[in-house]
């Protein structure tokens, strides 16, 4: 026999256990303004709440007040890598600072229209551009849209974007300073959308072709014998090759097979990732990756939700597309 969900607390149980009314108990929760309770009363009542578990209705706290506090950020799930994330947690907590909730949803194949069923948010922000229907649901609805891109996505206008340019930009930087002459760009098969290491890899070209340096070669491999066919090609050629790698977990497979092969790294062949995860330190020889400040991005990003709802913001962080991004080189053995 399946036992049964214990009953979730009401008001009225809070209201029968604190010796009061419904509405006092309302007022005491709500810290309604114009009324007056007596100190007494009030930790009556809070003492009842915490004694029975009792939670308000989110979604009823939002018919009074007229306006929910909860933010939804909608990821798609080949984006969910650990510099998103941390771009996600530092936005939820330059929104929390203002009394908003944040929930993230990793999409796969649910609709948004059946998401919005379970919660009422406020706002949405996307990471990827939505269809033309959903930014209509959201707009019927009265749900403000957010553009909080995490690249560069043609013929569309974010709010804020996250600068894959100069991602690759600081690993071919990093790289040419370490005295690497041949600079190639790799990605795997996990890349998610396109658009991120194009970016990275036209960052990383433009840092290339500003320093005078030979152009910067982009390849992509499917399996271990296409990348150890691109090894071999590494290996025969003269002077030092410098692998930007699309993330940490594409330059650690780099590495694997370079050690197969046998590769001098750091002297014949260097390997800088992206994302800086904890499997990089312990990596041999230990990664070099780079590390991007985030903090700009997510400051922008949630002042573009509160400026959408309405809120005033103290300080001046600008409401609009982010370029300026700083990126800092975690140096370890591989460069």
């Amino acid at each position: 026999m399946t036992a049964s969900r214990p009953r979730r607390p009401t008001s009225a149980d809070v209201a029968r256990a604190a010796g009061v009314s419904r509405a006092t108990v309302s007022f005491v929760l709500n810290d309604t303004p114009s009324q007056t309770i007596s100190p007494a009363t009030r930790e009556a009542v809070l003492r009842a709440a915490e004694e029975l578990g009792y939670m308000p209705s989110p979604h009823a706290a939002a018919l009074r007040s007229g306006r929910s506090r909860l933010v939804l950020t909608l990821v798609p799930h080949w984006a969910s890598s650990p510099t998103v994330m941390r771009y996600l947690e530092l936005t939820g907590s330059h929104l929390a600072e203002h009394g908003l909730l944040t929930v993230t949803h990793i999409e796969r194949s649910a609709p948004l229209r059946d998401l919005l069923t379970a919660v009422h948010p406020a706002a949405v922000i996307s990471l990827v551009p939505l269809e033309p229907d959903e930014s209509e649901l959201l707009a019927r609805a009265g749900i403000a849209e957010v553009h909080g891109y995490i690249a560069d996505f043609p013929d569309k206008t974010p709010s804020v974007t996250l600068n894959q340019q100069h991602m690759g930009r600081a690993q071919a930087g990093h790289l040419l300073d370490r005295g690497f002459d041949r600079l190639v760009y790799v990605s795997g098969p996990r890349i998610g959308h396109p658009v991120r290491p194009a970016g990275r890899l036209e960052g990383a070209r433009a840092e290339a072709a500003e320093r005078g340096s030979l152009p910067v070669a982009a390849f992509s491999y499917t399996d271990t014998a296409s990348l150890d066919a691109a090894i071999a090609t590494w290996l025969g050629l003269p002077g030092r090759v410098g692998v930007c790698a699309f993330d940490d977990d594409t330059a650690l497979e780099v590495l694997a097979r370079l050690r197969e092969h046998g590769a001098d790294i750091p002297g014949h062949v260097g390997v800088v990732g992206m994302d800086d995860i904890r499997a990089g330190e312990f990596s041999e020889p230990a990664l070099t990756t780079i590390r991007p400040d985030l903090d700009p991005q997510a400051r922008a990003v949630a002042h573009a939700t509160l400026s959408a709802l309405g809120i005033s913001v103290d300080d001046e962080s600008p409401v609009g597309s982010t370029t300026a991004q700083v990126a800092a080189v975690v140096q370890r053995a591989t460069t």
